[in-house]
């Protein structure tokens, strides 16, 4: 568990940087590229910083029709853990670093993957940070999204691994109000205490190995951050699993039920798949679950499960 004045100093300089949680403009004119170019749709690419002014490297999809359409489009942020922190002087790199986990793995290296995105009409995102995740610049790259590509802003989706999980936390602390989903994954560090406030009504699904180290402890200490909204101030009770169980939080009775499996369904405000064993890569074998993409494109922002 991270020490709480610790994690609430980070949170809290994050959000002076960034502004707060509320101050957010849809159109941040500020962080517009004058020198991007989109022509590519319906494939991975890769961009360097240096061509395009964004705060962090990433790789980018947009699916088919993105080209000649005026649609508006929902989009995926994805957070890799610290073994892709780092540098990429070159796309190549780049590339090979941000299609290891995730949307982008999948859409790079499967033909299903690049179907089922693609037929979602969605957008994937996937920024290389080179140190570690700090709420206020990734608050920065969605901006630089926003302006640069056509969003739909009530549909917004944060997912990361490891430390991106734990980026995705803390982003969320500051800035969850923005979101129309969260799905931290394998998160390595605990939470700061205090009420996430900005997830009220934002659906938030964490996922788990049992005898990942300690570390189930810190997803499910977000977690309580999260049903605290709901007057529910225990962390949910894990018990040793023979098999895999999602436990689902309802906002209406403020009571953790749990079922045998990965649950996508449903309206549960909050949930928490845990699988047997010790693997730290919980995230692979539910990216590849398309039940998982689907509740995630599912949600929009303004609307309660």
């Amino acid at each position: 568990m991270l020490v709480r004045g610790v994690a609430l100093s980070v949170v809290l300089l994050a959000v002076a940087c960034g502004g707060g949680p509320e101050e957010f403009d849809t159109s941040p004119l500020a962080t517009r590229s004058n020198t991007l170019s989109i022509t590519v749709e319906d494939q991975v690419v890769a961009r360097l910083p240096s061509s395009t002014g964004a705060v962090y490297g990433y790789g980018e999809y947009l699916p088919p029709g993105y080209l000649t359409s005026t649609t508006h489009y929902p989009v995926i942020i994805h957070l890799n853990g610290a073994g892709e922190f780092g540098t990429s002087t070159t796309e190549a790199d780049l590339l090979n670093i941000v299609t290891r986990h995730g949307a982008l793995k999948k859409i790079r290296y499967t033909t299903q993957g690049k179907t089922y995105f693609g037929e979602q009409q969605v957008m994937v995102f996937t920024p290389r940070a080179a140190t570690g995740w700090q709420p206020a610049e990734v608050n920065a790259f969605i901006d630089f999204i926003i302006a640069n590509y056509r969003v739909d802003t009530t549909r917004i989706y944060l997912t990361g691994i490891s430390m991106g999980g734990y980026g995705s936390w803390t982003y969320a602390y500051a800035y969850g109000n923005r979101l129309a989903a969260l799905a931290p994954m394998a998160t390595n560090i605990g939470a700061p205490g205090p009420t996430v406030t900005t997830l009220l009504n934002v659906p938030v699904w964490g996922v788990h190995s049992f005898n990942d180290g300690t570390s189930l402890s810190a997803e499910r200490s977000w977690l309580l951050g999260v049903t605290k909204n709901y007057g529910q101030n225990q962390m949910v009770g894990v018990p040793t699993p023979s098999a895999t169980v999602t436990y689902l939080f309802s906002a209406s009775t403020h009571a953790w039920t749990s079922q045998p499996g990965v649950v996508a369904t449903g309206g549960s405000i909050a949930r928490l798949t845990v699988y047997p064993g010790s693997a730290h890569d919980c995230w692979t074998q539910t990216y590849d679950n398309d039940a998982f993409w689907d509740w995630m494109l599912s949600q929009q922002r303004g609307s309660v499960p």
